[in-house]
């Protein structure tokens, strides 16, 4: 005859702890060009026990130098390792002072439309359709969901989505250019189911 015993009964927990990470206030914000950027800092845990004291942080926000900078924090144990991420938009005035959000169309390709909305944050909008494809194609065709991100209007003429996560995996837009003449922007979006083609996108 063979017995056998959990371990809970030879006084070993079978509870494995992971490290936990969350970003304390806002984890996409924006602050004025030549502020003073004061960070708000994570909570870490492994199980309930504050490990807060021991997370690394890296990255830094230059508010002399206008553009999307990225924090991260990260907490380790014997069980692995978590880490978060805050994104920190340095805007100037002129982009601060502007409005972009609206209905804009891809110029070439599927022709879809997207829609940026601001947020409470100066010079921060959110994105529903980055690449422009088409959300209402004609039937059988199955309509694609939107992908909303975080997008930032640093300068006058800068714009793009620091990489992020998404609805189809990691997605930013790098190369970004905003024409307030012609009304209309243009990125290249990085993402496994994107080229590398620059979208234009004009206001409606």
């Amino acid at each position: 005859m063979f017995s056998g015993c959990d371990k809970e009964s030879l006084g070993v927990s079978s509870i494995i702890s992971y490290p936990a990470v969350k970003v304390l206030g806002d984890q996409f914000m924006t602050v004025a060009a030549g502020s003073t950027y004061i960070d708000a800092g994570c909570l870490a845990t492994e199980g309930t026990t504050d490990i807060t004291s021991t997370a690394v942080t890296t990255g830094t926000v230059d508010t002399n130098t206008p553009g999307v900078y990225i924090i991260t924090y990260s907490a380790q144990n014997v069980n692995g390792t978590a880490s978060k991420s805050r994104y920190v938009g340095v805007i100037d005035a002129t982009a601060s002072a502007m409005d972009i959000s609206g209905r804009y169309r891809r110029n070439a390709g599927a022709l879809g439309y997207a829609t940026i909305t601001k947020t409470s944050y100066p010079g921060m909008y959110i994105n529903n359709n980055p690449g422009g494809v088409d959300l209402n194609p004609a039937p059988p065709t199955v309509a694609p969901a939107p992908i909303p991100i975080y997008m930032f209007h640093w300068t006058a003429t800068k714009i793009g989505a620091p990489a992020q996560s998404s609805s189809v995996g990691t997605f930013a837009c790098t190369n970004g250019v905003y024409d307030s003449v012609n009304l209309l922007y243009k990125w290249v979006c990085v993402n496994s189911g994107y080229g590398t083609a620059l979208r234009t996108f004009i206001k409606q």
